[in-house]
Parts: structure tokens; C-alpha cells; sequence
């Protein structure tokens, strides 16, 4: 198997790409690499933005996903809106996460139109997400950050968490130790999806207007077990932003 670069990454439909995985998860109850226990991941996240964010705002799960962490959030902030690009994410979502304030949308955060139309409905919102940057080609995320910025507008902060400088290392040392890359990883991968990396710099490149309130850096909790036991925990980034 071909080592992963965090440069060169497949020509893809990212919006198709995505739908054809939760598809196949949402048909064949595949395990999800992030879906961690919320005790292991939005719990871990919450101190770190609960406190700078302004909760009259609505609060977007960019990328929700099947809506774990979303449900989690429901209970701290008084309005959640999950978004995400694949119909089949947001149909798990709705069935196995709802709550009387969440509502879930279908959302491609590569068309900054979309984004408007959002801002002119339910005006600033904070902005949780969870792994929804790195894996975006180079040369498709200004886009998205287009998208970010417009949603999140004057008054909101984004907390985000992202696979940080080391991940691509440390996958490629699971590949070259155990002769595979974790199984979770590959249903993703087969569909044309590659990790990559986000740091500060990215930071500082796609909001130029944004100050960080908040950052460091970590691990990210997966699903994979390794044989030894233990969780597969790659580098993680992570930070709260809001303009400046």
C-alpha cells in the first residue's frame, strides 16, 4: 500500500465523494474512524470554546455528520444547526440524534452562495467543527474558508479541530508497523477522501481578519483499537477564532 502525502491528494467530487461514504455507512452500518464516545471528543472540546462563545447566537456543527456530537452540544446552547454535504449523514443524523432544537440541513461549504443564504436566514452564528478542513485540497480551500467566514460574520467565534503537523507521519508509521492503515480509515479513503493537515498558519492565511482567542495542540480521538489495545490518537490542532 502507498504511503499517504499531506500534498498530493485524487481529483475528486469532494460533495460526491462524501455522499457515496455515508451512503455505504448509512446501508451497511459501517464504523466511523471519528465517531468517537462524546465523553471522548466534544467533551474534551467544550471548555476550551463554552466560555467565548456568545450563546444568543445560533451554533453550527459544520461537517455534523450522523449528529453524535451535535446532540451533545444541544444541551448547552439554546439553538444547533447541523450541517453537512451528504443527505445520507443528515438521514442518520435525523434518526439517531434529534432533539427539539436541532435542525439538520444539507450544506456543500464549497459554495460560499449557500453560505449567504444561511447568513441572510439566521444572521452570525458560532461555529463548532470538527475535522472539517484538512482533508479539503489546497486548492479548494479558500472556498471553504469563504464559507466560514461569511456564516460566522462579525459577531461569531469558531471553535475547530483538525488533524495537526505530524498526522500524515503518524499514519504512514501504523502502515509501515502493522502492514495497514486502520480499516476505519480506509472506508474513507476508498471513496477518494485523504487526510491531510491544518495548523496556525492555515489560520492566519484563509482569516486574515480573525484573531485566535484560543489554541493548541493535542491528539485525536478515533475509534481504531490497535492490537495493543489502546485508541489510534493522531496529532491534533486545535483553536477558537472570531474577527477581529
Amino acid at each position: 500500500m502507498e504511503k499517504l502525502s499531506a500534498i498530493k491528494k485524487p481529483d475528486i467530487n469532494i460533495a460526491d465523494a462524501w455522499e457515496q461514504y455515508w451512503n455505504k455507512t448509512l446501508v451497511n452500518a459501517t464504523p466511523i474512524l471519528w465517531d468517537a464516545n462524546v465523553e471522548r471528543a466534544v467533551v474534551f472540546d467544550l471548555p476550551r470554546f463554552e466560555l467565548l462563545f456568545n450563546t444568543e447566537l445560533p451554533l453550527i456543527d459544520f461537517a455534523c455528520g450522523n449528529g453524535t456530537q451535535t446532540k451533545f452540544l444541544s444541551q448547552f446552547f439554546p439553538r444547533v444547526i447541523g450541517l453537512d454535504v451528504s443527505k445520507s449523514a443528515l438521514e442518520i443524523a435525523s434518526k439517531e440524534n434529534a432533539a427539539a432544537n436541532i435542525s439538520y440541513r444539507l450544506f456543500d461549504g464549497l459554495v460560499p452562495e449557500q453560505a449567504a443564504q444561511i447568513h441572510s436566514e439566521i444572521g452570525d452564528a458560532n461555529i463548532y467543527m470538527r475535522t472539517g478542513f484538512h482533508h479539503i485540497p489546497v486548492d479548494k480551500r479558500e472556498l471553504l474558508a469563504q464559507s466560514l467566514r461569511t456564516l460566522l460574520g462579525k459577531k461569531g467565534a469558531m471553535y475547530l479541530i483538525e488533524l495537526g503537523t505530524g498526522c500524515i507521519d503518524f499514519f504512514n508509521s501504523l502502515l509501515e508497523k502493522y502492514g495497514q492503515l486502520p480499516y476505519e480509515l480506509l472506508l474513507v479513503m476508498e471513496h477518494g477522501i485523504r487526510p491531510g493537515i491544518f495548523t496556525a498558519e492555515d489560520i492566519e492565511l484563509y482569516f486574515p481578519d480573525f484573531e485566535i482567542l484560543s489554541q493548541g495542540e493535542g491528539l485525536f480521538q478515533s475509534i481504531h483499537k490497535l492490537p495493543e489495545g489502546n485508541y489510534a490518537t493522531p496529532p491534533a490542532f486545535w483553536a477558537v477564532i472570531k474577527h477581529r
